[in-house]
């Protein structure tokens, strides 16, 4: 299950920027394995806490003073410390150390003294793992590392099917078609992974039996745990209302107009009665929200975006999609079992791209025009709005980047298919596969 986001991990393990790495992430990304496969793979010794199962892990951090902490964590871990600050018998100093603090959010107090901590010294790398939301100035101190399910070329790289990325990424840059048999083979495996999705431990259960008979069971169960896990640290309204958001998300997907409709969940709901729970969601990272941008709006998206306009609080023109693809593929085979009908295959294929554009790092923002037009996705690519479509199998026609173009300058767009690569008429055509390198 090798992630990319390991590479960020060596850049910090091999800088002088010393600040503890903070990943943040939905359970059952895989955050704990890539922070322990990391650990054990470039240090000598690693020690490991977690707060959320480990009940005495919380109480060593009620003390205040950082010293006489690190002595109470030496204490637990065994460790004997001499005046030449040698372990035991081992003689390893404490430059092969690293702390993994895992479920920091259960215990706030390590999260205060963290940077305290890592000062000491006796533990000179530290990375601490939430699945619970951080407070923004707290993640501003650390070295954040968001991780998501993983994207199309680390599932290749899953299935032993590396070599295909570099060729998806040289007929991305240059635009030219891949061999048909290539582009064939692709598709289909692009298809498997819709239906199995980017989480790491399913992708795992997929590779132990070789066979795609067990995923929905797991994806369920998975879905359960969500759940389960927003009950425990919610309050029952709360909970019971982002329990019902997550239920309607397949029937929000499945209608021609993507757009969220409250009256889904039930009749009589409002914006007012449901955006907590949905801002609460995508905090915890169990769904992604894409915003509604006014045309008036459009030559400010960027400004816009940097000042953090975009949340559930101020819009109530937004679409939402599940935070991974597979999750969504078994839920939407509850309601209309395969072959899906071309609004529900268009809902996960959003839902898809949305996935892809969100672990590259760009916020999720769509434009409308008086319904005569629609585009999917809008992106910043230096410093120019680069709009998105994504169309159901070959077919790429569309009005509306013409229309797009009558309110504001763009340097060409891109639509995602079923087609080869290729570039004409400033239109980037880039087939499903290849959404990872956008």
């Amino acid at each position: 299950m090798k992630r990319t986001a390991i590479y960020q991990l060596l850049k910090w393990q091999q800088t002088s920027d010393v600040r503890p790495v903070l990943i943040t992430g939905a359970k059952g990304v895989g955050k704990t394995y890539l922070a322990y496969d990391f650990s054990k793979a470039f240090f000598d010794h690693t020690f490991y806490l977690n707060f959320e199962h480990d009940g005495y892990a919380g109480k060593i951090f009620n003390e205040k003073d950082p010293y006489k902490l690190v002595k109470h964590m030496l204490e637990y871990f065994h460790i004997e410390v001499d005046d030449n600050n040698e372990i035991g018998t081992n003689n390893i100093n404490n430059t092969g150390r690293v702390l993994i603090l895992d479920e920091i959010s259960h215990c706030p107090p390590a999260i205060e003294m963290l940077m305290s901590l890592q000062f000491t010294g006796e533990f000179p790398r530290i990375i601490a793992i939430s699945s619970n939301p951080i407070a923004k100035e707290k993640i501003n101190l650390f070295n954040h590392i968001p991780l998501y399910p993983m994207q199309f070329d680390e599932f290749l790289v899953a299935i032993a099917k590396e070599w295909y990325i570099e060729t998806i990424y040289t007929h991305f840059e240059t635009n030219k078609k891949v061999p048909d048999i290539v582009h064939k083979e692709l598709l289909g495996i692009y298809k498997l992974y819709l239906q199995i999705g980017g989480m790491p431990g399913i992708i795992n259960e997929y590779l132990n039996f070789n066979n795609s008979s067990n995923i929905p069971e797991r994806h369920n169960l998975l879905s359960g745990t969500y759940q389960n896990y927003l009950s425990q640290i919610n309050s029952d309204g709360d909970a019971f209302k982002m329990i019902q958001v997550l239920n309607s998300l397949p029937l929000q997907l499945m209608k021609e107009n993507k757009k969220f409709q409250y009256n889904i969940i039930r009749k009589g709901t409002t914006h007012a009665m449901y955006k907590e729970a949905i801002q609460g969601l995508s905090d915890y990272n169990y769904v992604i929200a894409s915003y509604k941008i006014a045309t008036e709006d459009l030559p400010n998206l960027k400004s816009i975006i940097k000042e953090n306009k975009l949340n559930i609080e101020d819009i109530n023109n937004f679409k939402l999609y599940q935070s991974d693809v597979g999750l969504l593929y078994t839920q939407l085979v509850k309601q209309s079992p395969p072959p899906f009908q071309k609004p529900i295959e268009k809902g996960l294929l959003e839902n898809y791209v949305a996935m892809n554009l969100e672990s590259n790092g760009y916020p999720i923002v769509f434009w409308e025009s008086d319904s005569m037009a629609k585009v999917d996705f809008l992106l910043i690519k230096r410093d120019e709005l680069v709009p998105i479509e994504v169309f159901v199998g070959t077919n790429t026609r569309s009005k509306s980047i013409s229309v797009l173009k009558q309110k504001i300058d763009i340097p060409y767009s891109i639509k995602i298919s079923a087609k080869n690569f290729d570039f004409s008429n400033n239109v980037k055509y880039v087939p499903y596969y290849a959404t990872f390198c956008i």
